[in-house]
């Protein structure tokens, strides 16, 4: 996708999600904030760190897209882990003309597994609706562009509220932060991507 300089940095929500579409190699590493007792404190592998805690006792950020297995248990571990791997992510154009578009996100392979696909619906009015590929609603939230270009997205669950930033410092460089916390404020667990676009050499 060619990327004009005048069109950066985005000044609207449609120009930002736009500029979202492409393939991009990222880099994730993610934190475990809640404080355990010794025995809890083993070493994870990547693998269980990979595990997102089932429904209801955890939401996840919009573009993590890992897929829940419901039959493991909420990891209480404290651990650091980062993973790499290939996010794929196409703009939606909009069903109404005054509605910015939506976007449809292909997360990384995780456990060789390749991670599901979710739409991302906005609406013009400040929120915005998670999906599965059937179309069944996951979550909603509240999406903010801010004065210096980042893209704030918030989610409320039933005992935690994720709030997710995203920013441009270069059209082929993206940049997004994570941070989950109870309904209390304390921090539960926290993530930092670093995302470089792949872009196709020209032809000779």
């Amino acid at each position: 996708m060619a990327i004009s300089l005048s069109e950066f940095p985005p000044s609207d929500l449609a120009s930002f999600l736009r500029l979202c579409d492409g393939e991009w190699l990222t880099v994730r590493s993610r934190f475990e904030l809640q404080a355990t007792g010794d025995d809890d404190a083993k070493p994870t592998s990547p693998a269980r760190a990979g595990q997102e805690a089932s429904a209801g006792q955890a939401i996840q950020g919009p573009f993590d897209g890992d897929d829940p297995d419901p039959t493991a248990a909420a990891p209480q571990e404290q651990w650091h882990d980062s993973a790499r791997g290939a996010l794929l992510v196409a703009y939606l154009e909009p069903v109404e003309p005054d509605e910015p578009g939506g976007l449809l996100v292909t997360p990384p392979t995780l456990d060789s597994r390749p991670g599901p696909p979710q739409r991302l619906h906005f609406q013009a009015g400040g929120g915005f609706e998670r999906q599965d590929q059937a179309g069944n609603a996951l979550s909603h939230g509240n999406w903010q562009l801010w004065s210096d270009g980042s893209l704030e997205l918030a989610q409320n669950g039933a005992d935690s509220v994720v709030r997710e930033r995203i920013w441009f410092t270069k059209p082929n460089l993206r940049l997004r932060s994570s941070v989950e916390r109870g309904r209390d404020g304390s921090p539960s667990r926290a993530s930092f991507s670093s995302e470089i676009r792949r872009v196709s050499r020209p032809a000779p």
